[in-house]
């Protein structure tokens, strides 16, 4: 499962609590159908990035280190977002609070895996699919995916 991978990842790189922690089932539960109406039309499905609800833009990444951009891309890499982990064998994805700071060295460490980092202010998104591709939106992310594909 996602869990004991970044599970692992945290204890391996001893990555502090204040930075990454796992919400609750009941939170993670309300939150990822709120998200889910945020972002994606259509209801849950197992990838949100097939129907976002928004303009996006999207940057491939041919080395599979997409993620290695986060903190280049986020506003603020200290910030405490919400960290969603896609894993298919759970009813809804598990939902961290994390800085993008902690979520790039944790993807680091970890299996392939799609994700999404959303602010609490839902202004934007980011996520990495399996085909390598940075996806965005909300008009910040967005500028730095533009910028940074030209």
């Amino acid at each position: 499962m996602v869990t004991e991978e970044i599970n692992n990842a945290i204890q391996e790189l001893s990555i502090n609590e204040s930075e990454i922690h796992l919400l609750s089932n009941e939170d993670s539960e309300a939150l990822y159908f709120e998200l889910l109406n945020t972002f994606v039309k259509g209801g849950d499905r197992r990838w949100w990035w097939e129907s976002f609800s928004k303009p996006e833009e999207s940057v491939h990444f041919t080395n599979g280190k997409g993620f290695e951009k986060i903190t280049e891309i986020v506003p603020n890499k200290k910030e405490l977002v919400w960290f969603v982990a896609e894993d298919d064998q759970l009813p809804t994805y598990p939902i961290y609070e994390a800085t993008p700071d902690a979520i790039n060295k944790i993807i680091g460490e970890c299996y392939g895996f799609e994700y999404y980092i959303i602010p609490k202010s839902k202004e934007w998104l980011l996520c990495e699919n399996h085909h390598n591709n940075l996806i965005g939106l909300g008009d910040l992310i967005i500028n730095k995916l533009v910028a940074y594909a030209a």
